[in-house]
């Protein structure tokens, strides 16, 4: 089905459903009123007439308002998650539109010292991170953005990422389910800090007060029962009750606080909770899914179980709220010590797992974001992972322009030591086209699909010199910010097995004779360099390297049409060095001369 029609489905079934459940809930408002009114009518009547019929109905009636209450609390929790399914498919209808206007950015993961991303729009508006993240976790967005400034060197890793994000994207109703889900009961970046802080916290009462309350309570129960039969005088085992329950009050400041935090950690992990049984409810096939499917369930402690241990464990600690049963088990058992030492052992059980379950959920949460990246762009193929050729594609275009705009370029670089001279006239495309290269490039070493007819590359690191800027605060000219640039260019390849370079206009800070100078001396330094890559220069001579060079500079171009007054782009590579300029065609039109 084609995505924009699957959506339009998904819009009407969710409001469908929102619609009939809040009728529903209607129905269970007005049953509420008339069970309270009852509640009350009873409770009066039981009052003043000492009527066991109204004891026994107030009661019933008391006990289906309950019921009725949690009911709504089920329905309301329903109706969230259709209302966000279908605030899910809304966006999805928009970004297919061309409008992102409700996508996040990802500012934050701005980076002007990273080796490609600010070069390469990967964050802010109309960014790949705005196309391709659907994340609903923290963990899952940092994933997302690691993954796409951190390209994959494996070809065995890329194709394990193809194939789980394949297989999600087969799936696309429990992919919307699992954001709609997550969004529902959203995880924020303070709550997984908080879960990984409690998780490492540990919780110590005092030896002697461990030790006290495994014998201690032998001893008073001991007294009780000989109290029952008279052996003993009552006031014995009151003592004993009164010392248990004065050792477990001096402690209970730190336990009062040591419940607090186990309350504000589990509504926490309820939230995560419900996306991990959302997981549980698919099955998997690919190598990637299964790995994660293994932390989170197949492993010796798994995550369900741990929840359920902990949820016992919090409902345990709910019932010292009751100030009579409160005194009672403590004054019988020392309960708070003995839930303590319950609390410490659930944490030396499952704690260390907690950091890697987290770490699964993100990962998956990145491949629901790539599945539906790829659900979105079905005209758009997996890329061939290869140990020969650097790059080569048939039809690759802009994955970010609407299809309408698009113009593709076959492209190909066949070995290390190869590279590209792109000349043209200004407007013509070279930097669009370096950013074409550029951007599928990421997509493929993320294990994505990519704009293009047929795509073959390596898994290789990224480096990109088109965007440098002065620094006036750090006192740094924009040539001087340029040499440093390529200087992290050149350090960066002499750490990487293998760098894939797009450079745009080099040493533009510097007069036209020594900028040429400057590019010429430079690209033949990358020789010495595991480099390959791509070069857009308006310095025609530069391209005489290819004369000196010719196993390693190649000449292409993009060429316009002009009549004199008025002028055409086609956007499509040619090879050789360009033979037209627009410069002064482009002075006289708009009458700056």
């Amino acid at each position: 089905m084609h995505a924009e029609l699957y959506y339009q489905d998904k819009i009407a079934e969710a409001t469908s459903q929102v619609k009939k459940l809040k009728a529903t809930r209607n129905y269970i408002t007005f049953t509420k009123i008339i069970l309270f009114l009852l509640i009350i009518y009873f409770l009066y009547s039981l009052l003043t007439t000492g009527n066991l019929f109204a004891l026994y109905t107030g009661i019933l009636s008391i006990i289906l308002f309950v019921y009725i209450n949690y009911t709504e609390t089920k329905l309301l929790q329903k109706i969230t998650y259709y209302t966000e399914l279908r605030h899910g498919a809304k966006i999805e209808v928009e970004y297919l539109a061309g409008d992102s206007t409700h996508l996040p950015k990802g500012d934050k993961f701005k980076d002007l010292s990273h080796a490609y991303s600010h070069d390469l729009d990967l964050f802010g508006e109309n960014s790949l991170f705005q196309s391709v993240n659907r994340t609903v976790t923290p963990n899952g967005t940092q994933k997302l953005s690691e993954w796409l400034c951190s390209p994959l060197k494996s070809k065995e890793r890329v194709l394990q990422r193809q194939q789980a994000v394949q297989e999600l994207s087969e799936d696309p109703d429990w992919c919307h389910s699992f954001r709609a889900i997550g969004v529902s009961h959203k995880l924020s970046g303070i709550a997984i800090k908080e879960i990984r802080e409690w998780s490492e916290e540990q919780l110590r009462l005092p030896t002697a007060m461990l030790q006290l309350s495994y014998y201690l309570p032998i001893v008073t129960i001991a007294g009780w029962s000989l109290c029952l039969f008279s052996i003993i005088p009552f006031s014995l085992p009151l003592l004993l009750s009164f010392i248990q329950l004065t050792i477990v009050l001096s402690s209970a400041k730190k336990i009062n606080r040591v419940q607090h935090q186990l309350d504000q950690f589990i509504h926490s992990f309820s939230n995560l909770h419900r996306l991990m049984q959302h997981v549980r409810s698919k099955q998997v096939d690919s190598e990637r899914l299964k790995e994660i499917y293994y932390k989170l369930y197949e492993q010796k402690y798994n995550a369900e179980e741990a929840f359920r241990s902990l949820h016992k464990t919090s409902e345990s600690f709910d019932q010292r709220g009751n100030i009579l049963a409160a005194i009672l088990l403590n004054g019988l058992f020392m309960k708070d010590v003995h839930l303590i030492r319950r609390l410490t052992k659930w944490k030396e059980k499952y704690a260390s797992f907690i950091p890697e379950w987290l770490e699964s959920i993100g990962e998956l949460d990145v491949f629901v974001s790539l599945a539906n990246y790829r659900f979105n762009h079905p005209d758009y193929i997996f890329p061939i992972p290869d140990d020969e050729v650097i790059l080569r594609g048939e039809a690759i275009g802009h994955p970010m322009l609407p299809a309408s705009q698009r113009i593709v370029n076959d492209f190909q670089v066949a070995r290390l030591h190869e590279f590209y001279i792109v000349t043209g006239a200004n407007m013509a495309g070279k930097s669009t086209f370096l950013r074409t290269i550029g951007t599928n490039l990421i997509l493929a070493n993320c294990g994505c699909v990519v704009c293009a007819k047929t795509f073959r590359f390596q898994p290789i690191a990224i480096f990109s010199s088109m965007r440098t800027a002065d620094n006036l605060a750090k006192g740094t000219s924009y040539f001087h910010a340029e040499l440093l640039r390529l200087k992290q260019l050149v350090e960066t390849a002499e750490k990487e097995d293998k760098l894939f370079i797009i450079l745009d206009e080099i040493l533009k800070g510097t007069n036209s004779v020594d900028k040429l100078n400057g590019s010429r001396l430079f690209l033949q330094k990358l020789l010495s360099l595991p480099v390959s890559g791509l070069i857009a220069t308006h310095d025609l001579e530069l391209g005489k390297l290819a004369d000196v060079f010719p196993r390693h500079f190649i000449n292409n171009c993009f060429e316009i049409a002009h009549s004199g007054t008025e002028i055409s782009y086609d956007y499509k590579l040619k090879p050789g060095i360009s033979q037209t300029m627009n410069a002064s065609i482009l002075l006289k039109k708009m009458g700056l001369v």
